[in-house]
């Protein structure tokens, strides 16, 4: 299971192909973030998966991107009533 993690956090957050000098300190705090990232969406989603549901970094990732579109167009969209109800009182 932790090769298939390490594996995920790789090809799914882009380990590794982060611009990072040699400097060890810089390299360290990179993958720190990778790991962060990665916890925090299992913080986030993970206790909604069921006992034997295995938590997928992609699967994880693309609802996190989906409800951060979700939640700027609905954003957006409140802004645009706002100034349509004002336009509408004005008139």
């Amino acid at each position: 299971m932790i090769e298939v993690t390490f594996r995920e956090i790789k090809t799914g957050l882009h380990l590794g192909q982060m611009q990072v000098t040699k400097e060890e300190r810089r390299i360290q705090r990179s993958v720190a973030l990778q790991v962060m990232v990665y916890l925090l969406l299992l913080r986030l989603y993970g206790s909604e998966l069921e006992g034997d549901q295995s938590a997928s970094l992609f699967a994880l990732k693309q609802r996190f991107i989906e409800e951060a579109y979700q939640e700027q167009f609905d954003r957006a969209e409140s802004r645009f009533k706002k100034k349509f109800e004002r336009l509408r009182r004005a008139a």
